[in-house]
């Protein structure tokens, strides 16, 4: 296989607009509280929280998610434009439909795609969300984001 038919099947791979349903683990029957689980998946990766009031179009996130894009931590809601120049070009379209698809359906969805930081840095993030109804309006999402490992090239996966 050449490098450009592996880059193309990952492509392929990651550009779903739904994710599985499974079940909520029982982590209470081992004695795990909803703490202990967050604080677990942030040890494993760094991992930010976020909320998107759709019909304001407001997106709020944790420190960590704007340590993920690199850019500096403000209390409120978050600049979409700089979070967007953050995202590489070529998956930026995918983004926004996305989010597009995921608030018309206010179903739950996944996302992998590439950001570069200040730096050129090209970092791969997975985000995760589910709609949430609320008292008034079309509802809003919350969300999970965070770096998954450095991909290789499969060129290199294959000389080896």
């Amino acid at each position: 296989m050449r490098f450009g038919q592996a880059d193309r099947r990952f492509d392929l791979a990651w550009r779903s607009y739904e994710t599985r349903h499974r079940p909520l683990e029982n982590y209470h029957a081992i004695g795990l509280h909803e703490c202990d689980v967050i604080a677990l998946a942030q040890a494993m990766q760094l991992c930010g929280f976020w909320k998107l009031d759709i019909d304001k179009g407001l997106f709020f996130g944790t420190k960590q998610i704007s340590d993920i894009f690199e850019i500096e931590h403000i209390e409120g809601p978050m600049n979409i434009q700089q979070l967007a120049e953050r995202i590489h070009p070529d998956d930026l379209d995918h983004v926004s439909e996305t989010y597009f698809r995921a608030c018309s359906a206010r179903g739950r969805f996944h996302t992998i795609h590439r950001i570069i930081t200040s730096t050129g840095v090209v970092k791969h993030i997975r985000s995760v969300g589910l709609h949430r109804a609320t008292d008034i309006g079309s509802g809003e999402y919350r969300g999970m984001l965070h770096e998954l490992f450095p991909l290789q090239p499969m060129a290199s996966v294959v000389a080896l």
